[in-house]
């Protein structure tokens, strides 16, 4: 009896083993996959993930079209796919038009870069800048400002550049000459001054209008700056390290750090004034010469033309009404950190400079955003 229990138990064992493997030989690691496969996709599959991996799939639910195009790339890292996705669906690398060439550079890309952005904001680093940009910034860093953050949505119309942000070499894409207004650039051997395309048109009334300053075409001003380059705004820091030393942050911004880069911001320059370093000094004198007036009466103070003050005027009066402000004003310094800019002008649209001009508030106190909600 004991002996036939046994064989009985034996039996069972077997039985059960060999249904188990039998089972096991038939699991479908991807039964719980929501999304559908052919036979082809499922080897692929089956063939270079594991049995995590393939749980991270279902758990993940991610699809087909995310992680297929990569999977057989040397390096591929599934927990990256969702990156290499949304990289390959924004920007294509410019040095090769093999797909799978480009496939490889973005995963090699995103392995090595990833912990350097956030998924939220690689599609606007993807849309702003090149793979070799991203690159050498993300390799080099940035010259003039340790530990720079690279700005991933460097086209707002309303962004001030504060702290350790950056634009390093952004160039906005839809830049239009006005070289037939007025115009000597600041920019050494440069015959071109572009704006943002949406800039052109209130530029233009802006100056028309001011005729009525002095009954001089636009009001004897010119253009002297609009978007400046990475590169032009290198020679033109250094130039002002020249004139200004250490005060140089005063009157002039880092490379990467300046809103002329933006393409919304431009410089006039009443004509008879040599160059903006002019217009800069001169605007620092008359806030010295003010200063020594109080304390030696004797000293004669040198005052602008009345032509130059009622351009000045104007401006300040006016400008709101063409969608622009003042960026630099007067008594700001300390919130902007520029000394007083009176031919400085960012454009913004009508409503908002004409609440910024009506409250007296400048860009660097305000959220803009909000005012919009």
């Amino acid at each position: 009896m004991l002996l036939k229990r046994s064989i009985f138990v034996i039996l069972l064992i077997a039985l059960f083993s060999g249904c188990f493997y039998i089972m096991n030989q038939h699991y479908d690691e991807l039964a719980r996959y929501p999304h559908a496969l052919s036979d082809e996709e499922r080897k692929l599959v089956l063939s270079h993930l594991s049995t995590e991996q393939i749980n991270y799939l279902v758990s993940q639910k991610v699809e087909p079209d995310q992680f297929l195009p990569f999977i057989d790339i040397k390096d591929f890292d599934l927990n990256n796919t969702l990156w290499y996705d949304a990289a390959y669906r924004t920007q294509k690398p410019s040095h090769t038009d093999q797909d799978q060439a480009v496939k490889e550079y973005i995963v090699s890309f995103i392995n090595r870069y990833r912990s350097r952005m956030e998924y939220g904001e690689l599609h606007d680093l993807l849309s702003n800048y090149t793979y070799n940009v991203l690159t050498r910034f993300f390799d080099e860093g940035d010259p003039y400002i340790e530990n720079a953050q690279l700005i991933a949505k460097p086209n707002e119309m309303y962004l001030v550049l504060t702290g350790k942000r950056t634009l390093y070499t952004y160039e906005p894409d839809d830049l239009v000459s006005i070289n037939d207004l007025p115009h000597a650039s600041l920019v050494p051997q440069a015959n071109d001054i572009t704006i943002k395309k949406e800039v052109v048109k209130p530029l233009k009334e802006l100056l028309a209008a001011a005729k009525e300053v002095n009954q001089k075409e636009n009001g004897d001003m010119k253009v002297i700056a609009g978007y400046i380059s990475y590169e032009d705004q290198i020679k033109l820091f250094d130039k002002a390290k020249l004139v200004y030393g250490d005060d140089v942050l005063k009157y002039w911004d880092y490379p990467g750090q300046s809103e002329f880069q933006l393409g919304y911001t431009v410089r006039l320059l009443p004509n008879g004034m040599t160059s903006e370093f002019d217009t800069k000094k001169e605007s620092d004198k008359k806030t010295e010469a003010k200063e020594t007036d109080k304390t030696d009466d004797k000293e004669e103070k040198k005052s602008p033309s009345e032509e130059e003050r009622d351009q000045e005027i104007w401006l300040k009066d006016n400008a709101y009404k063409f969608g622009f402000i003042i960026r630099y004003p007067k008594q700001k310094e300390d919130t902007t950190g520029k000394r007083y800019q009176p031919y400085t002008l960012r454009y913004v649209g009508k409503d908002i400079a004409k609440r910024l001009h009506d409250e007296g508030y400048v860009l660097d106190e305000v959220n803009v955003s909000d005012w919009k909600d």
